[in-house]
């Protein structure tokens, strides 16, 4: 009795802080760079060439995101890596929808899904029922002309990671919030760990030369020093 009124003061709790959240539209922000809107959660499109790489795969099914990809005229089997923040289920949902793409995921995120760490509770549990490869911290891929630079953020999960495109652009998951053009910790409802979090959003304060900060559930920000100024 005690587990299930349990659960339902977190799904009361957890309604409340999803209410907060401010999620984007399908659009194109800047050139080459696109918000695609999915159930409860954005996922990122960049164009590479001919070819895109994605920051995560959204929510709730493959459909949702193979309808808003085509008001872009965004082919899934274009899209050739999806690189995951992390893997909770509002950020793979569309993976299948990717045939050609390889996945990666941090080195350190592979315990959220090889079931040595449990998620919430005692029996949540991550699953990524595809191949994957895994980086590093500080790890640089070259994706033609996208470069990229993972950098270990965790807090949400003990594996999240944030993402640095060509040195200007920082696509950060559930790593951070939003709120009046400020940074802040993500609702701490859902993460592991507030405290090691905020370690990581003050490792990202430092970073050097990124323009916009991309999110998955509060949007983005073109001021980088504005938004992270209260931890610099």
């Amino acid at each position: 009795m005690e587990i299930v009124v349990g659960l339902v003061k977190f799904l009361l709790k957890r309604n409340s802080e999803m209410a907060k959240m401010k999620h984007l539209e399908t659009q194109e922000i800047i050139n080459g760079i696109y918000a695609i809107k999915t159930k409860n959660a954005n996922f990122y499109v960049i164009k590479n060439d001919d070819e895109y790489i994605a920051i995560d795969a959204g929510g709730g099914n493959k459909n949702i995101a193979k309808a808003e990809l085509e008001k872009l005229n965004i082919e899934p089997e274009k899209i050739t890596a999806v690189l995951l923040t992390h893997t909770d289920f509002d950020h793979i949902s569309a993976l299948s929808l990717f045939k050609n793409a390889v996945i990666y995921i941090s080195k350190q995120e592979v315990q959220m899904i090889d079931g040595s760490v449990s998620r919430m509770f005692v029996i949540g549990k991550n699953k990524l029922n595809y191949n994957y490869k895994v980086i590093e911290d500080n790890e640089e891929i070259q994706f033609g002309k996208l470069k990229v630079k993972s950098i270990l953020t965790p807090g949400h999960t003990n594996g999240s990671m944030s993402f640095i495109i060509n040195d200007s652009y920082l696509f950060a998951g559930d790593n951070l919030s939003l709120k009046n053009g400020q940074v802040n910790l993500f609702n701490s409802l859902f993460n592991m760990n507030d405290d090691i979090q905020k370690e990581s959003l003050e490792n990202l304060a430092k970073m050097q030369n990124i323009k916009y900060i991309f999110s998955a559930h509060y949007g983005f920000s073109d001021d980088y020093h504005e938004a992270f100024k209260n931890l610099q």
